[in-house]
């Protein structure tokens, strides 16, 4: 087995957790910082973090982080690891068409609205979707699921 692709991916998916962690947790300060509480949903003028995309794709690449480092760590041997990337590879199926699915969303709104001020799905004033939070979360999703198909491409044809 190849580590550096098994590397990469795990790599990959880190730096996903820390980004979207560090989104999060910045989401979460802004809120308390209005409103005095973690837990307040309703009535707020911007979301709660935990209402949001970004905290269930946080989630989300937690878990596929995980899952990276126990194949990584080789604690699962011979064709586990192969059932264990295809279930991973499904994770990042899923995640990036979430995390597409969400900026379509969020382009959508940007530039439907007529008002000067736009906000991101996160409720931060922005002037460019595309240096939304959401934006680069989407692309380090598509950059794991490109690293998930060359291992399963190179798993396949060495089999």
């Amino acid at each position: 087995m190849n580590n550096a692709l098994y590397k990469l991916q795990t790599f990959v998916l880190f730096v996903g957790t820390v980004f979207s962690w560090t989104t999060v947790f910045s989401d979460f300060s802004h809120f308390y910082n209005i409103y005095g509480s973690v837990t307040k949903i309703a009535g707020c003028t911007i979301p709660n973090p935990v209402t949001t995309p970004c905290f269930y794709g946080a989630l989300a690449f937690l878990i596929a982080f995980i899952w990276s480092i126990s194949i990584l760590s080789k604690k699962l041997k011979g064709t586990n690891i192969a059932k264990a990337q295809k279930g991973l590879r499904t994770l990042l199926i899923a995640g990036t068409i979430f995390a597409w699915s969400n900026f379509g969303f969020e382009a959508y709104k940007f530039y439907a609205s007529s008002s000067v001020e736009k906000t991101s799905c996160s409720g931060v004033t922005t002037q460019n979707v595309f240096l939304t939070p959401c934006f680069y979360g989407s692309v380090i999703y598509l950059t794991a699921l490109i690293v998930s198909l060359l291992i399963a491409k190179k798993t396949s044809t060495r089999a």
